[in-house]
């Protein structure tokens, strides 16, 4: 998820990734860094919890504040879910129960998700299928509300409804299922040429685990899992791809779901699609 500020365009763009989470995030090198300003750069630990409701509320006063700064942010990236967030917001981060939500880890780490996933299905069919088997937060979190509240995860975010102070355009850039499909293996390669291997035991000698919610994110799992002797390279290799695959296609269903975006299907021809972007942004800025 990015938040950065490109001085031609006098905007400003938004990039979330924990400290020491660089390869396996895909944070810009330092040199773009420092030439164009982003913010919610290493902000936490891998250990410290952030979830997408307080995402959301952080992200909307850092755009109030850019914004009378006469700067337009650009949102680059994220999952459907975190957009969701920033737009629509979340209801009370605060109706959670300690104990249940201890019981219900104790069971995923004892009994595995598949179990407590059918368990979500039934209570919360729609929040499921948005989610994956493996996604071990959000299965205990959906499972946490429904629990304490009696009532979906799904119905409580229905009933939200947030005043923002900036009209959002939303522009969707589209390839084909194979090429994104490729571009997604290609990246796996490149992360674990660039050393993500070395990057997770670096943070495992600084204390961090994979019982860490950062930490269970696609690839730094897979290499946990690796480094444990649960997997040979090659079927960490084939499990990250997979499963980031996997990932895409959900967002994909998750985004064809929402209105008012403006798709861009993308092809070599990189400048044309910022062409058709600036366009897009300069019309609405001129309403």
């Amino acid at each position: 998820m990015y938040l950065l500020q490109l001085h031609n365009l006098n905007k400003a763009v938004f990039i979330v990734g924990p400290t020491g989470m660089d390869i396996g995030t895909d944070k810009p090198p330092r040199e773009i860094l420092e030439r164009i300003p982003h913010h919610f750069i290493d902000i936490l630990q891998p250990d410290e919890c952030y979830n997408s409701g307080l995402f959301g509320k952080d992200v909307r006063k850092k755009i109030d504040e850019i914004i009378s700064r006469n700067r337009l942010p650009f949102i680059v990236g994220g999952s459907g879910l975190y957009i969701k967030s920033i737009l629509e917001g979340f209801f009370d981060e605060k109706i959670k129960d300690p104990e249940t939500k201890k019981k219900l880890q104790e069971r995923a780490r004892k009994e595995g998700n598949d179990l407590l996933y059918k368990e979500l299905r039934e209570a919360d069919p729609e929040f499921a299928a948005r989610i994956s088997v493996n996604d071990t937060q959000r299965i205990v979190r959906g499972l946490e509300v429904f629990m304490v509240t009696g009532k979906p995860l799904t119905h409580h975010w229905q009933e939200i409804h947030i005043s923002l102070h900036f009209q959002p355009v939303l522009i969707g850039l589209r390839k084909g299922r194979d090429e994104l499909y490729d571009i997604i293996n290609k990246r796996v390669g490149k992360m674990l040429e660039e050393g993500l291997i070395d990057e997770v035991k670096t943070l495992r000698r600084k204390g961090f685990s994979p019982d860490n919610n950062a930490l269970q994110t696609y690839g730094y799992r897979e290499v946990f899992n690796h480094l444990d002797g649960a997997a040979t390279y090659d079927e960490m290799v084939e499990q990250i791809k997979k499963r980031t695959r996997n990932f895409a296609k959900r967002q994909m269903t998750w985004f064809k779901k929402m209105r008012n975006i403006t798709w861009i299907d993308v092809g070599d021809d990189k400048e044309a699609v910022v062409d058709i972007i600036i366009n897009i942004i300069t019309i609405d800025e001129n309403k």
